[in-house]
């Protein structure tokens, strides 16, 4: 346990520097613009995690140690936690879409219309099958996996054997699944009502929410979790992941050896599609409780983001979607109390991004040794090697 502990900390030692040495940024940007850094990273983690006081108050009371109810500034931190959780829940499900496909050497840019057609494929089922109830949850969420599938099948087949580059297939899949779900969103399944959308689903086939105060988070999230356990077995424990490794580490060797270069690539994007749609799915049937316009844009995008920050590993990309989904839930809170734009999150995430890949620019702030602890470790070439 020793042992894997350290190698766990070796690999996310690296992650953890760039995301020092951007706050420190930040900071410095802040005092030169005039304003206090230690007040707003407060509000920002405030708005990302809540009060510690407040959420002490709230534990007391709900283990009957004190008879002084929670005041409605206690229960704002629990609302706090609640947007984090929800945040995070799609950016697992895009990060592992990016992931998986970069463990095969393919760049995944198409998560955000492998997301939007998961999240139009429960738009639409929810509400033909919500008279099902929860018993309509599986079948839907099977469709959604299904439509990313089919979607991210595309780019890999016109790649495996039509030579197209993967990067360029996969951002105009994005617009047109963008637009495409746009017109259906608009015309086949619009609502009446003044603005366009799909109709909702009935709230007994969508996933539950945990209430207690935390807002909109659901079970979604537990679903995310599953998610990556399951990259990280098909990764790493299946010879079909043996097979995309082997493809994205040497495809020459893996050809030699008999591996089908273009049947896995073409399974690579495919699955990572499968994730993608996952999170649309989970977005619609546990957040929105339909699709509205405009749908919740660069999820996708930001899964690239996270899979950067994760080292495109499952433990990894779990870790950086809650990163991602933190700034961006404290990212109001920091403006509301501070007046420090939210951009200013946007700054940090670019840095945090800018200091995981130019990993020479981090040896020569801090030296080689922090780039040597974590190459190599058993996290970044999977726990199980």
């Amino acid at each position: 346990m020793r042992r894997l502990l350290g190698t766990i900390g070796g690999a996310l030692l690296f992650p953890l520097v760039a995301i020092v040495l951007s706050f420190a940024i930040g900071a410095v940007i802040m005092l030169a613009t005039g304003y206090n850094p230690i007040a707003a990273y407060a509000a920002l983690f405030e708005g990302a995690f809540g009060s510690p006081a407040s959420l002490g108050r709230i534990l007391l009371y709900e283990l009957r140690l004190t008879d002084v109810a929670p005041s409605a500034q206690d229960t704002a931190s629990l609302a706090a936690i609640g947007r984090t959780l929800v945040n995070t829940t799609p950016l697992i499900f895009t990060g592992l879409a990016v992931a998986v496909a970069f463990r095969a050497g393919l760049f995944n840019i198409g998560g955000e219309g492998q997301f939007f057609m998961g999240a139009m494929a429960a738009a639409w089922l929810g509400v033909a099958l919500g008279f099902l109830g929860l018993g309509a949850i599986p079948i839907v969420l099977i469709a959604c996996g299904v439509a990313g599938f089919l979607w991210g099948a595309i780019p890999g087949a016109l790649k495996a054997y039509f030579g197209a580059h993967e990067v360029i297939t996969t951002i105009m899949l994005n617009f047109i699944a963008i637009f495409l779900t746009s017109y259906i969103t608009r015309v086949p399944l619009d609502r009446e009502g003044i603005l366009p959308g799909t109709e909702p689903i009935p709230e007994s086939a969508t996933i539950p929410i945990f209430g207690a105060g935390l807002g909109l988070a659901n079970y979604g999230i537990f679903l995310a979790l599953l998610a990556a356990v399951a990259a990280y077995l098909l990764l790493w424990r299946t010879k079909t992941g043996f097979e995309l490794r082997a493809v994205g580490f040497s495809p020459g060797a893996a050809n030699y050896a008999g591996i089908g270069i273009g049947r896995n690539t073409v399974l690579a994007l495919a699955i990572g599609g499968v994730f993608a749609g996952l999170g649309g799915g989970i977005e619609v049937m546990g957040v929105y409780g339909n699709m509205d316009l405009p749908f919740v844009r660069n999820v996708g995008f930001n899964g690239i983001g996270v899979a950067l920050l994760g080292r495109n590993h499952p433990v990894g990309v779990v870790l950086g979607a809650f990163v991602f989904g933190a700034l961006a839930s404290g990212a109001q809170q920091m403006q509301f109390d501070t007046q420090v734009p939210l951009d200013l999150t946007v700054v940090l995430l670019a840095v945090i991004l800018l200091f995981v890949t130019a990993t020479k620019l981090v040896e020569l702030v801090l030296g080689k040794r922090v780039r040597e602890l974590a190459a190599g470790t058993r996290l970044e070439r999977g726990l199980g090697s």
